[in-house]
Formats: C-alpha cells, structure tokens, sequence
C-alpha cells in the first residue's frame, strides 16, 4: 500500500490559559476537589475528570456551568457563591489542562447521494444539511446500527505530549481526516493507493480542531477504527463504543425478592439489600447477622460506573423504617455462607460454631416485613 506520508508542523489553536491560573486551579482542587473527584483527577465518590466520559459536556462552558451551579441530587455543590470569578475560571482550566484526547465530539449523519464521486471535505458537507447530530458522551465516535449515511465527526483534540504522531485508519470505505483545517489523512478502499494521503504531524501540547469524514457500506453496524498514535506506545482512541448500555438503571421491587449488593454510603461495606416485593429493603451485615436499617417504598439508584470511570457509590431512596428492626442472628463468631431467593423471601445462611443458621426474610403486608431464624 502506497501512502504519501510526510511530516507536517500544526500552530497550536489555543493556548487555555496561563501558568499563573494552573497553579491556582490546581490549588482549588488539591484543597476542595480531591476528596470526591481523586487525588489525581481519577474519580473516587465523583467520577473521573480526566477519562473521556463526560456525562454533562467536556465544553469549557459545560464544565464551568458544573462548577458554578453543581448538578441536582449530587454531592456536587454550586460553587457560583463560594469562590469568586477568577477562582472558578482557574479551577475549569486545571481541569481542561489535565485532558488527552477528543472532547467536545459532535456526530453528525449526511445522506449519501449528495456525495458520491465527490472528494469529502469540511466545505461539502458545510453545503448540505445533515440528517441528525448528536453530541457524544464518550468523545469516541461510533454509529448506531444499519445506519445508511456518511459520518462527519466534529471534535477538540487536546494533547499533552509532545510529538510526532500518526493517524492509524482501518482501510474500509472512505475516510478524510482534517486537522485545523488541513487534510491530514485520506484513503478509500475502492481508489488507486497511490491517491492515499497520511501525513506524520508534529504536535505540541495544546488543542485542536478535528474533523474525520467517513463513509462506508451499510451493515449491521459501522466497522470504522482509527487512533491517533505517536509510536511510542501512546494511541488516543478516536473510535470505540457507546456506553448507553452500560449505564446503571434503577433497581426496583419485582415479584420475586432480590439481595442487591452495592457500595451505599454510611452502610458496612459488605452489606447484602434484600428488596422484598412490597418494596420493603432490609439492610443486612454479613459478618454479624445484624439488621442494619430498613426502607420502605424502597429502590437502588445503581449511579454510573461505566468503563474507567469512578466506584462513586450506588443511592438508596426510600422512608426509613423508624420502628425497632427484629433480631437478627447478632453473633460476630458467624461465617457468612450464601444467599438465596426463595419466591417472595430471602434466605441468608451462616455457620455459627459449626451449625448452619438461616435468617429468612419475608414481606408482611403491603409496608412491613418478619424475620425467621431456623
């Protein structure tokens, strides 16, 4: 395969900001920041700040609109009236100069005939107007199945090491890659290789403008793969999956029990949640037999944990029951054993000095529940 590969030198587009405001974003964070978002931005009880995955937008105006008003029935707060301006604006940039990657990435879909026998570039499809767009959390792009239409992928580029860097495209269809404006990369499977282009480019830290402009045959689902390498073991993913499926949903009460087992704030670590199918959930500690707390009206919000992202915690909702909770086995000498689901009732076994115990669990009524030790 013939490629005409040369390297070019890009001007950096945009400087973020100064050193001055780092050092005190940077500040801002190691102080305020870190306890819920990681020491090194890597996500912790909030997510990662520093993955791709931007839930709320990776925009500079979308992550100072975070900053400044917080995000509902989070612990993340409005800082809008904590710290003044200048802090917040120092803060978003820490944050921005820590980013690898694509953000900012807009999907758009074209329909096909206005394209054929024609060079694609920014300029064409600036002539026509798409079928849908759509912003991408994961900042990688990908295309839903049997799509029939060209993909034109929008985006920042942000990098933060220095160097010679490479576009590695999988060749099927047609793809053009344009990099502040300039055609970077382009190939078509059905063309002479000779008319291939892929330009080695010399980056410095900073971000780009990045648009890839691809077409392919329809099938199940685009086959499209590309990185951006720097041949020393560093590939930026520029392609990859949706997410939408692997986001958490809310567990609720069905018609057979559940023991649900999710890291929730204030609860012993290994705690087992048996959601009953009166939405009664009773929260139960393995390693002592106890009856923890218990909830009516009762569901687990399971909070994102998609790949790379943070172990924030799962979120309880439901009326706490007041009323004193029925003994449990309440012995630490216990060796927790297995659960089971058992219709309506959950079964949690233990062995207590050699004898197996079992606590049965069981809705009573509409709003209660009875334990049996046998």
């Amino acid at each position: 395969m013939h490629i005409r590969n040369h390297t070019i030198v890009l001007p950096l587009l945009l400087a973020a900001c100064t050193f001055g405001d780092l050092e005190r974003g940077k500040l801002l964070y190691s102080q305020i920041c870190f306890t819920c978002h990681g020491p090194v931005l890597d996500g912790g009880q909030g997510p990662a700040l520093n993955d791709a995955y931007w839930q709320h937008g990776s925009s500079p105006e979308a992550i100072l609109e975070v900053i400044n008003n917080g995000v509902s029935e989070t612990p993340m707060i409005a800082y809008g009236q904590v710290f003044s301006e200048a802090d917040r604006l120092a803060l978003r940039d820490f944050i921005l100069s820590e980013q690898e990657g694509m953000r900012e990435v807009l999907r758009s879909v074209y329909p096909r005939d206005y394209f054929k026998g024609k060079r694609l570039t920014p300029a064409l499809f600036d002539s026509v107007e798409s079928l849908s767009q759509t912003p991408l959390p994961e900042n990688v792009y990908y295309m839903g199945r049997s799509v029939d239409g060209l993909m034109r992928g929008q985006s920042k580029l942000y990098i933060k090491e220095a160097g010679t860097y490479i576009f590695k495209v999988r060749l099927l269809g047609r793809t053009s890659i344009y990099l502040d404006g300039e055609e970077v990369h382009y190939s078509d499977e059905k063309t002479d290789k000779d008319s291939h282009i892929n330009k080695q480019v010399e980056l410095q830290p900073g971000v780009y403008n990045l648009e890839i402009l691809h077409e392919e045959k329809t099938t199940h689902t685009y086959r499209f793969h590309a990185v951006l390498s720097n041949g020393k073991g560093k590939n930026i993913a520029l392609t990859g999956r949706s997410l939408e499926g692997s986001v958490p949903k809310v567990i609720t009460a069905q018609p057979e029990a559940q023991v649900i087992r999710k890291w929730i704030d204030g609860l012993p670590p290994r705690t087992l949640l048996c959601l009953l199918p009166n939405q009664i959930m009773i929260a139960y500690n393995p390693l002592d037999g106890t009856l923890v707390k218990a909830w009516r009206g009762a569901s687990v919000n399971q909070t994102p944990s998609l790949t790379a992202r943070s172990q924030k915690p799962s979120e309880l909702m439901g009326t706490p029951i007041t009323d004193a909770l029925p003994q449990g086995l309440d012995n630490e000498d216990l060796r927790f054993l297995y659960y089971e689901v058992h219709g309506d009732a959950v079964h949690l076994v233990s062995d207590l000095d050699g004898t197996l115990k079992t606590v049965i669990m069981a809705p009573k009524g509409t709003e209660s529940f009875s334990i049996t030790i046998q």
